[in-house]
């Protein structure tokens, strides 16, 4: 079994999504994600990201997504390192009603 480099050293990739989560500046409260495989067996990262309700605003969230989605991209190489992306966006207000573990 071949494992994509980015996951074979789980700490330093929890270090370069702090450091994409710091260069985003003040629309991202914070980034979780998981590492896996989707529902085709393909090598995957899930991330789980918190913006602030000024940048989750209907005129704001399609830029910041995608901001936010390519620089979590350029930054940890995910294409260069042969995985798939997938990105879920909430509101600081949205995260602040829920107990899910994955969003905290």
């Amino acid at each position: 079994m071949i494992v994509p480099a980015i996951f074979v050293n789980v700490p330093q990739l929890q270090a370069d999504v702090r450091r994409a989560e710091k260069s985003l500046g003040s629309d991202v409260v914070r980034i979780n994600f998981e590492i896996g495989s989707d529902v085709m067996g393909f090598d995957s990262i899930f991330f789980n990201i918190v913006l602030t309700d000024e940048a989750s605003r209907p005129d704001q969230l399609r830029f910041v997504a995608q901001h936010v989605a390519l620089t979590l991209m350029n930054q940890l190489k995910t294409d260069e390192n042969g995985v798939h992306a997938y990105f879920n966006f909430r509101s600081q207000s949205e995260v602040a009603g829920t107990k899910d573990p994955a969003w905290a």
